[in-house]
């Protein structure tokens, strides 16, 4: 998903440390490593919280680097600061454990029917993304929720874009047999 003006951003951010050219590049890729997060951590304030270190990672490397792909340096930062998450979780605790726990609803709103189908759909999806191994999960992910095109999900999991399709389907048949197993799709 690179975008014409992309380098030239990445250009004003290592030269002259642009905040603007980088609050654009945020505008095109914050949604889509935010919903990278949102899979991978339990809670909405650990997704913001990783959200806000990958940011600043992302502008430490890019002040002082130059940045050839902005997507995939931004999920393999994603990545690390995941890790650290669980790392740091496991150290607390003692145990690594990966937590299903959901957002809020507030039914007080006008739209609660809507906002409660909305946060089951999601739940059951997260739920049944999680038992995908890494790979099925990401590609999905970058698929469907994020709109990548083949080539580019095989770029970033080092695969042909062959391989990548029939992971690809694979992944969707694998996915569709989970949530019929919990009795969650195809009723």
């Amino acid at each position: 998903m690179k975008r014409p003006n992309e380098q030239f951003l990445l250009f004003r951010i290592r030269v002259f440390k642009d905040e603007s050219a980088f609050a654009s590049l945020l505008e095109t890729y914050g949604s889509i490593i935010q919903r990278f997060l949102y899979f991978k951590l339990p809670t909405q304030h650990d997704v913001e919280d990783a959200y806000s270190l990958v940011c600043i990672r992302l502008w430490e490397y890019a002040i002082t680097q130059s940045v050839q792909h902005v997507s995939g340096l931004l999920h393999t930062i994603a990545r690390g600061v995941i890790a650290e998450f669980y790392r740091s979780r496991e150290k607390e605790m003692g145990n690594l454990s990966i937590g299903t726990q959901e957002g809020q609803i507030d039914l007080a709103k006008e739209n609660e029917s809507e906002q409660l189908e909305e946060f089951v759909d999601t739940s059951i999806m997260k739920q049944g993304l999680q038992e995908l191994s890494d790979d099925d999960r990401d590609a999905v992910i970058m698929r469907y929720l994020e709109g990548h095109s083949v080539k580019e999900i095989a770029r970033h999991l080092g695969k042909t874009q062959n391989a990548t399709s029939v992971l690809l389907h694979r992944a969707i048949k694998k996915l569709r047999e989970i949530l019929k197993k919990h009795n969650k799709f195809y009723g």
